[in-house]
């Protein structure tokens, strides 16, 4: 009875050299590692079959998304070629003004410096500079125009067209051109 206590190990499999030769141990290995590896390779194949669940999901909302967005582009197509259309009016309009606010500041500039007792008689004004047709009531006057001229930002030259002194009047008539750099 003192057997009986024990646990018992039958081994029914009789103990030959088989088990210790090459092809032995490759059979026991494959057995048992080979399972092991059959069962790890299984896993491996149901986490890719259960990950492609999860991608196509990803998939279909990203394409959801991406249609939302260009329906919300196309929506505002028609409101971004109206911005276009008068952008493209806009811009002759922002270059007339741009080249009439520099005349402007040309004309403000020309008012300030000319002197008392000068009159112009006519006044060309171009990009490229400016003809001034006039008289003055004295030289002193007619020589601070010309000094002040000078002064102006941006011209470049003064050319004497034609000038003639009145002695009758006292009066200097002129023609003066001015270039801009």
């Amino acid at each position: 009875m003192a057997a009986q206590q024990g646990v018992f190990h039958i081994n029914l499999l009789p103990k030959d050299s088989f088990s210790y030769s090459a092809l032995g141990k490759f059979l026991a290995w494959a057995t048992t590692t080979g399972r092991v590896l059959v069962v790890l390779t299984e896993f491996v194949v149901l986490l890719a079959f259960g990950s492609r669940f999860y991608f196509d999901k990803k998939v279909n909302d990203l394409k959801e998304e991406v249609d939302q967005k260009q329906a919300q582009i196309q929506a505002f197509a028609d409101t971004e070629n109206e911005i276009r259309i008068i952008l493209a009016k806009q811009t002759p309009i922002s270059n007339y003004l741009s080249g009439n606010m520099a005349f402007g500041q040309r004309y403000e500039e020309l008012g300030r410096i000319m002197p008392s007792g000068v009159k112009l008689e006519r006044l060309t004004l171009d990009k490229s500079g400016m003809n001034l047709v006039g008289d003055a009531n004295s030289e002193l006057g007619f020589s601070q125009l010309l000094q002040n001229l000078k002064k102006i930002e941006g011209v470049s030259r003064l050319s004497m067209k034609e000038t003639n002194f009145d002695q009758n009047t006292g009066t200097v008539k002129f023609n003066i051109q001015t270039s801009f750099k």
